[in-house]
């Protein structure tokens, strides 16, 4: 993370803003719908200003998410600079969640907008060398 960057705590999750395009969630313990609005919300704060941003998710110390959460996180209108979502860490079983919610909201929104479709990879370098690719190609 580079010294720069802006945290926000939203409950026991934390948001990292590393300009100038990326944002990393880091999730902690259970997630509920009202999380992912608070962080939906700062997401697209900080994306507006920065007029492009990346979503990292981190899922390795993630409880359980709600089903209202991951309906939120599905049906959520993303604004027009977001870029592109990588989800890392966690086990499989997380991963599938994280990448079943996130495929949702990219069929249901982010195709139609030329966005790059969610993507789920190992760990944080992993995840860093997918947003270094997305950089380069646009």
């Amino acid at each position: 993370m580079s010294a720069d960057h802006e945290t926000v705590r939203v409950g026991a999750h934390q948001l990292a803003f590393e300009p100038p395009d990326t944002a990393l969630v880091r999730f902690v313990g259970d997630v509920t719908d009202a999380d992912v609005e608070r962080i939906l919300d700062a997401f697209s704060a900080f994306a507006t200003a920065s007029g492009r941003a990346y979503l990292l998710i981190d899922v390795a110390d993630v409880g359980r998410v709600t089903p209202e959460a991951r309906r939120v996180a599905a049906m959520r209108q993303l604004p027009p600079a977001y870029a592109g979502l990588v989800v890392f860490g966690g086990t499989f079983q997380q991963q599938l969640v994280a990448k079943l919610a996130t495929t949702a909201g990219w069929f249901l929104r982010g195709r139609a907008l030329g966005k790059p479709m969610p993507v789920c990879v190992k760990d944080e370098r992993a995840a860093r060398a997918w947003l270094a690719e997305q950089r380069r190609a646009h």
